[in-house]
């Protein structure tokens, strides 16, 4: 059977209604849902359902993923990074559709969290990213503390941790750049930041209004 492939015109105008906040902004995702009336789609919520009808050949990642993995913190962090990234590629097909689907059925619809824009850039007319820490500083400390409890040499936890820093520490590889690559706005709550504050922001530069 032959694939269905659909011309970028027609993705684009399926997209246009569509916000994406890339990286963890899901309170400010939701805060802007209540006061727009945006139905707010989280692509982590979707990733069980996307991995129950993955095909192991089309999309191997995906097809791997286990929600609330156990060992998670047990891989090595090169393997985590390769992993996520793969999950995140493989699925973001899946969410597209689902999006258009939703897009259909409501004015606005709000797309939160990791998707591969490299991918959908050209059919995106509305995107941001939230750059932040404190969410990312939880995560390394918790493959940090799991490092230092696992039954290894000083020397070998030692080596993992600074690993763990190069490669997740200044936050998800990859967007920072390929979002400054695609001329995504970004933006950087600080420590004192509130969601409202940040919202006003992103609701300003998308350009909505109260219904």
């Amino acid at each position: 059977m032959s694939k269905l492939l659909l011309p970028d015109n027609v993705l684009r105008r399926a997209l246009q209604n569509v916000y994406f906040i890339l990286g963890d902004g899901a309170a400010v995702a939701d805060e802007l849902g209540r006061r727009y009336g945006l139905f707010v789609y989280h692509t982590c919520e979707h990733r069980h359902k996307h991995a129950q009808n993955a095909d192991p050949q089309l999309q191997p990642e995906l097809s791997r993923f286990v929600e609330n993995m156990p060992d998670f913190f047990a891989q090595d962090p090169e393997d985590a990074m390769r992993r996520e990234r793969g999950i995140v590629h493989d699925y973001t097909p899946m969410v597209i559709m689902d999006v258009i689907q939703l897009a259909a059925k409501h004015e606005k619809v709000l797309c939160e969290n990791d998707i591969d824009i490299a991918g959908i850039i050209h059919l995106v007319t509305h995107a941001v990213m939230i750059s932040g820490h404190r969410t990312w500083d939880d995560f390394i400390d918790r493959y940090e503390n799991d490092i230092r409890h696992r039954d290894i040499s000083d020397d070998e936890k030692e080596r993992l941790i600074r690993k763990v820093h190069a490669i997740w520490g200044n936050g998800k590889p990859e967007n920072p750049r390929g979002t400054n690559h695609y001329g995504i706005k970004q933006f950087f709550p600080g420590d004192h930041s509130t969601v409202e504050q940040t919202a006003d922001e992103i609701a300003e530069y998308f350009g909505l209004s109260h219904a």
